[in-house]
Formats: structure tokens, sequence, C-alpha cells
């Protein structure tokens, strides 16, 4: 239940340039590899939906039924969106000892940084978030939706 790949120590530089490239190497390979896998929205997360940077504005957990999560994303030289996605038949899962209110997702300075998509066993799908300055999650789903609408970049929270 937490990243594989792309791990913290992988995104603060912290690693050789080596083993840098070859953890990143491995993720698009495997991404690859599970891409012709993945569909009811959850192809999206491997390709076309950039959460880099993202700050989470809203965070809904119903337990068994659906994660609702509404986020400012963009940058200046794409513009700004709020994309707002749904996991369906969602199971949240954090940490040992973490809880939502520890993440700190509201934060001024919480963003995500990196997000990997995987297949899990019986079929479902993981999504994986890591946050900046601290935590992560996972999100086991069957199937995903997407809303967005423009934004406008003074939307942005600002530590």
């Amino acid at each position: 239940m937490t990243m594989k790949w792309l791990t913290r120590e992988w995104a603060s530089g912290s690693l050789g340039d080596d083993e840098w490239l070859e953890r990143w190497q491995a993720y698009e390979a495997h991404r690859e590899q599970v891409l012709p896998s993945l569909h009811s929205g959850a192809e999206r997360l491997a390709d076309g939906i950039d959460l880099h940077d993202a700050q989470v504005h809203t965070f809904d957990y119903r337990p068994g039924a659906a994660l609702v999560m509404r986020a400012h994303i963009g940058h200046l030289q794409i513009g700004y969106e709020l994309l707002e996605l749904t996991f369906i038949d969602a199971e949240l899962r954090l940490k040992h000892g973490a809880s939502i209110e520890s993440l700190r997702l509201f934060n001024a300075a919480t963003e995500i940084v990196y997000d990997e998509i995987d297949l899990e066993p019986d079929g479902r799908f993981a999504h994986r978030i890591l946050l900046s300055p601290a935590g992560e999650y996972e999100v086991a789903f069957t199937a995903l939706t997407e809303w967005r609408a423009a934004a406008d970049p003074r939307d942005r929270r600002f530590a």
C-alpha cells in the first residue's frame, strides 16, 4: 500500500543517477505492460491525467462506495483546471497509523508529486499517490469517472 517505483527517495533525488533512472524505466515498462488491461476509466490514469503538483480541494471517502477527489491541476504553460475523479467501489489504503487528517491534504504546502497505476490480483485497479512534503495513500477501485472545468490560477494555495 505504498509507492512501488516512484518512492520518496526517488522523488527527493537522494538516489544515485543510475538507480533513479532504473526505477523510472522500470515503472514506465510496468505502465506499458498494464496499459492494455486498464479499462473503465483507469486507463486515463496511465495516459491522460497529469496529477503532478496538483492540490487537493475536496476528498470525500465513502468506504465501499466511492472516493471523490477534486483537485486543482495544471501549470502556467498549459493552463489550470479543476479535476474531479470518482473512484467507484473504492477502498482507501493508508500506512499503518495514518489517517485522512494526517495526510494534511488541504494544507497550503501539500501537493501530489507522483502517482502510479497498477493492477490488483483480484482484478481491481490500484492508484498510488505520493504527497509532498509528506504522506502517501492508495486507492483500490473498479472504475473511474472524470470531470473537468477551467480553473483560475488564483485558486492555487500558496504556503
